[in-house]
């Protein structure tokens, strides 16, 4: 058999889907053969020639309603070389949103050959067994007769379906007549129990009448509501007030529809729903915004509000400028995660601590730096105060709270800091910053198996006190903190005062040559400087990290041993612990 009837049955019962979905009838004759040929159901379907038969159905498509196909039967027979023939039968059912109510059998042959490798339709014989059918101009085009049990099915639906939501939702129904009253036709159990009256004595409440049952001073404005839409068509919309039973008053939406029934009256049927939580809620929020706005006339910081979902960040500040009553600035940023990640925002180094921060469940400060490229060069600090907000799962979906610039605060610390650690005469680390840095550097040097730490001391350095006095000895030992500071800074190291005329340098990636190097470089540079009133010369004491000493008090005992042994040994010397 040919291997393209295999898919012959599959082939018709996607055609039969597309000629019954509305979807556009291109979609069904571009699989014709240029010879097509179709007999249909309607006594005008008949058509010898393809062009015709398209032209018919392009011309008629847009009138059909869009229809549902279910048990389907196809047979494959009188299978030749080039053709066969697909039987079958179906049910075609309308869309009930179509407003057309139609459900009927149909039966079909279609005669399929192979063209150049493809399937192609050659001729289609539709038919329908009832006569009701039988009587249109065309199908499916018009709609037949109705099906009795398929409209009472789609009743039933409906029925079910109001029953449900009228159980459901926190309102109720009414039917009124179309005066001037708007006299009740028919209120449900529903609307007279969410005002916590029986139909009857609802009724007996509202005088029978719509207008009745609304709080006066609400009537004038739910009436013009009324008016309004009625002008622009058959639906209205309206927010009241109505009159409990136990005397409080309920906020209601009260939307309807206006229809004409067949005998030529008018009634408006609607829904009413009780809304006054909502509106309890809208009046806190207005009050809510009143507060924050009164609150905003003396706070400078800025505000912000990130969506996570749309991950678009809000900020809202108040210029400087600004009056009272004048509205916030708005600035979005779509994209904003993207903008974080990528260092143009937040200093790359600051947002990792800036995501450890927001995984807190309260709210959290944190200092970062900040760019601000349409004010400021460079980064600025600010002190950014957030909260996270989950929503039911506990999945974080927004982030709220504000920030500030605190650069000038900052650096203010920061310089008062630094101060703090270091010795007033030579602006070097003092003891105790020196201690830290090692320290801190340690973990690293035992990895990698370097380190160096210099103890170095200015050789008779009391003589030049005793001769030429503090003062020119002060500028003998700030000159030789510059040259300490010069020379292990470019090699990647610090250095610290000590004591009077004893200073330490550490270099944390340096082996034992390069730290003699560095020494000699050192103390080539004090020796040679014309600058002195008289020769200066350096005493050094090295101790390798590791060999030598795995924490600070045992590398400085170490470099101070060899300080000393450089001493006895002459002065003007290099000396590694042994």
């Amino acid at each position: 058999m040919n291997p393209l009837f295999d898919n012959a049955i599959e082939f018709v019962s996607d055609t039969v889907r597309r000629f019954y979905a509305g979807a556009g009838i291109e979609k069904v004759t571009e699989r014709f053969t240029d010879d097509f040929c179709w007999i249909g159901a309607g006594e005008v379907e008949y058509f010898t020639r393809a062009e015709e038969a398209v032209s018919y159905m392009s011309e008629r498509a847009p009138l059909a309603p869009s229809c549902e196909v279910f048990e389907e039967e196809y047979s494959l027979i009188n299978v030749k070389e080039r053709s066969c023939t697909v039987m079958g039968r179906y049910r075609v059912r309308t869309d009930p949103s179509s407003g057309m109510v139609l459900e009927e059998h149909q039966r079909c042959s279609y005669e399929l050959v192979d063209a150049g490798g493809s399937l192609r339709i050659y001729h289609v014989h539709v038919s329908n067994p009832y006569q009701a059918m039988k009587s249109e101009s065309y199908f499916p085009f018009e709609a037949g007769s109705h099906n009795y049990d398929y409209l009472q099915q789609l009743l039933r639906e409906k029925t079910e379906t109001i029953d449900l939501i009228t159980e459901n939702i926190n309102g109720g129904l009414k039917v009124s007549e179309d005066d001037e009253f708007y006299t009740f036709a028919y209120v449900n159990e529903g609307l007279a129990r969410i005002l916590g009256y029986t139909v009857e004595e609802f009724l007996e409440m509202c005088g029978g009448t719509a207008v009745g049952a609304v709080y006066p001073p609400d009537l004038a404005s739910a009436l013009d509501d009324v008016a309004r839409c009625f002008a622009d068509g058959p639906s209205y919309e309206t927010e009241y007030r109505v009159r409990r039973k136990d005397g409080t008053l309920a906020w209601v939406l009260d939307a309807g529809h206006k229809v004409q029934l067949a005998d030529g009256s008018r009634k408006i049927s609607s829904v009413l729903m009780d809304i006054t939580s909502r509106k309890q809620a809208e009046e806190d929020l207005r009050l809510e915004q009143e507060r924050y706005r009164v609150a905003m006339r003396s706070v400078t910081d800025v505000m912000f509000e990130y969506d996570i979902e749309q991950d678009t960040l809000i900020e809202y500040q108040r210029p400087s400028s600004a009056l009272d009553d004048e509205p916030l600035r708005e600035r979005r940023y779509p994209g904003y995660r993207q903008e974080i990640e990528s260092g143009n925002l937040i200093y790359r180094d600051d947002v990792k601590r800036l995501y450890e921060a927001l995984q807190s469940e309260g709210s959290v400060t944190v200092e970062l730096r900040h760019a601000f490229p349409d004010h400021y060069e460079g980064w600025r600090w600010v002190r950014l105060h957030a909260t996270m907000i989950f929503d039911q799962a506990g999945k974080p979906v927004r982030a709220i709270g504000s920030w500030k610039d605190v650069t000038d605060e900052h650096d203010r610390i920061t310089r008062l800091e630094d101060q703090a650690r270091r010795d007033p005469l030579t602006k070097l680390y003092n003891h105790v910053s020196a201690v830290d840095l090692v320290e801190q550097s340690l973990p690293s040097c035992l990895a990698e198996g370097k380190g160096a730490l210099f103890v170095i001391d200015v050789d008779d350095f009391k003589a030049v006190n005793d001769t030429v006095g503090h003062l020119v000895g002060d500028d003998l030992l700030v000159y030789v903190a510059k040259t300490i500071h010069e020379t292990f800074s470019r090699l990647g190291g610090f250095s610290a005062r000590v004591g009077g005329d004893e200073f330490l340098a550490f270099l944390s990636h340096s082996n034992r040559e390069e730290a003699r190097e560095a020494a000699s470089s050192l103390v080539g540079a004090v020796e040679s400087a014309s600058a002195l009133p008289h020769a200066v010369t350096l005493s050094v004491g090295v101790a390798l990290v590791g060999e030598h000493g795995e924490t600070y008090e045992r590398l400085f005992d170490a470099g101070d041993r060899a300080l000393y042994r450089a001493k006895r040994e002459g002065k003007d010397r290099i000396c590694f612990f042994e």
